[in-house]
């Protein structure tokens, strides 16, 4: 049967129908526990977002929507430079008109939509193996820096009766022969001595005194998403984005030395999941990642959580950090990639830095997923 459908842009009043076919596709959506309704989260996070806009194109039959595509706007510092991105998320097709290039033609309205607006890139994330191997042969560049899944288990026996898999076996195996090698190299252990000057206090708002943060780690890295008091305070602190817990490192003088986000997605009640969704500190200061990750351990264990998961740049030095407190490197596959939008490829300077001087996290995406790692 064929299906007539004509795309178009969204237009206020759009906002339930298009979070009634994202749950229906996303089985759920957003897939985590919230305080507010999905439609509350959903204009948190495209209409309501520092830029006050997003790019959202729809496909429409016989008056209901039945695919859209959302892109969110930001600001990114790359090289000495601050331009304008572009995320791809949320692209969902309902299951009856699928087959039929509803993505692609929302993709191209998408692209359309953007072109005015100055943006210089665009970026998506996936671990889809199908996903990865389309863009790929498509060409599109892929994000000259890897990013490395590190999780933390505690019992991986409990962790496969919570996630079945096949072969689950090969995986403890797997999982027991890298625990051990990460021990044996990390035996030293981590000093219970916490540096008097580092005092760490949870904050439910950033205030003005995290710009002045941000001003000085701006200046060290040659990839990071604006981390303003604004977009923060968006990103972490408005209950429609989900319950964060931030806890933020400061000297005796009260100056901010770093930040440590964590979240517990309890939306499946029977098996929470934990996530670090962002650490940051200022450049070379090791040991306040060290002791926000310590508290942040702490945390979780109290809570009782299995499995904690994380993103960090392949060989940057918070992975030395994180694997010191039992974080290992999943092996799960995360593939960033980009489009340029403009003549220049601003991302062809960062081939050659170091990756120290790149951060990403599961804050500068908008979902958080986990499945069971491939230790191999």
């Amino acid at each position: 049967m064929k299906f007539e459908y004509g795309i178009r842009p969204y237009h206020p009043g759009d906002e339930e129908e298009i979070v009634e076919l994202l749950e229906l596709v996303f089985d759920g959506w957003p897939n985590f526990d919230l305080k507010c309704s999905a439609l509350e989260h959903w204009r948190w996070k495209y209409l309501e977002n520092p830029l006050k806009t997003s790019f959202i194109a729809l496909g429409v039959s016989d008056n209901k929507i039945i695919g859209a595509n959302h892109s969110t706007p930001f600001r990114i510092k790359i090289g000495q430079s601050i331009y304008l991105g572009s995320y791809g998320s949320d692209a969902a097709v309902h299951p009856d008109f699928r087959g039929i290039g509803v993505k692609t033609k929302t993709q191209e309205l998408k692209g359309e939509m953007r072109r005015p607006s100055g943006t210089t890139l665009a970026f998506s994330v996936s671990s889809n193996p199908i996903i990865i191997k389309s863009k790929l042969r498509r060409g599109r560049p892929r994000f000259p820096h890897p990013v490395t899944v590190l999780v933390r288990i505690r019992d991986i026996d409990r962790q496969i009766d919570a996630m079945p898999i096949e072969n689950a076996w090969f995986y403890k195996l797997g999982f027991r022969a890298t625990k051990l090698f990460n021990d044996i190299k990390y035996a030293s252990g981590v000093s219970d001595e916490v540096e008097k000057e580092i005092r760490i206090r949870e904050i439910h708002a950033f205030d003005e005194k995290i710009d002045h943060f941000w001003e000085e780690v701006s200046k060290h890295y040659d990839f990071i998403l604006e981390r303003n008091r604004s977009y923060l305070n968006w990103r972490y602190c408005d209950t429609r984005a989900g319950d964060f817990i931030i806890k933020q490192a400061e000297n005796d003088r009260g100056e901010i030395l770093g930040y440590i986000v964590v979240k517990i997605n309890r939306y499946r009640k029977e098996y929470p999941i934990g996530y670090v969704v962002d650490l940051l500190t200022l450049p070379n200061q090791l040991e306040v990642a060290r002791v926000l990750t310590d508290d942040a351990v702490n945390l979780f264990d109290s809570m009782d959580v299995n499995i904690v998961s994380l993103l960090v740049p392949k060989h940057h030095p918070h992975e030395e950090v994180l694997k010191r407190f039992g974080f290992l490197d999943s092996r799960k596959k995360l593939q960033l990639f980009y489009r340029p939008l403009d003549k220049v490829d601003v991302l062809e300077q960062l081939e050659s830095v170091s990756a120290e001087k790149i951060h990403f996290s599961y804050g500068d995406i908008d979902s958080l997923p986990v499945s069971m790692p491939n230790y191999r």
